[in-house]
């Protein structure tokens, strides 16, 4: 019985020590998140690519779209002529004018992974994505050294 007693003590002892220094301070686990490629694109219309219907906006409102991808190496927003990007400068209570928040000299292309499009004509307008990847994700195709994605949004600009 004293043997078996002194077997689960020294068991114990050596359970509680392998415990004791085997959780030390310093973590070598690292999390992925640059280690990996993925699209993903938000926009404040709630964005379907199997639903046409809900890309409606009305003539002289804006559309904000959002590249939250991850692991890109070039990443560019282009925009058709009627459609202009803003700055952020505008709230919720600004719903009268948004000329007045067109980026001066912003061209057709932005690399801001936020861009808010203001459509000021009517019909169907395209906002286009172009990135490029370290790796594979959806909807690409090699090209040279990386990945690209060439993705086109259309929207449907109609009278309020």
């Amino acid at each position: 019985m004293k043997k078996i007693h002194k077997t689960v003590k020294f068991s114990f002892l050596l359970m509680a020590f392998c415990l004791a220094f085997s959780c030390s301070e310093e973590d070598d686990y690292e999390p992925p998140y640059g280690d990996f490629s993925s699209l993903t694109i938000w926009t404040s219309f709630d964005y379907d690519e199997n639903e046409e219907e809900k890309r409606i906006v009305a003539l002289n409102k804006y559309v904000a779209f959002n590249d939250l991808s991850r692991g890109i190496v070039s990443h560019q927003w282009e925009i058709e002529n009627g459609m202009h990007f803003m700055n952020s400068n505008f709230t919720a209570a600004d719903t009268l004018n948004y000329d007045r928040f067109i980026k001066a000299n912003a061209g057709q292309t932005s690399t801001d992974n936020l861009v808010y499009v203001l459509f000021t004509e009517l019909g169907e307008k395209n906002i286009r994505l172009v990135n490029t990847y370290k790796d594979s994700v959806a909807e690409s195709v090699k090209s040279g050294d990386v990945w690209k994605v060439d993705k086109t949004i259309t929207v449907t600009v109609l009278e309020e």
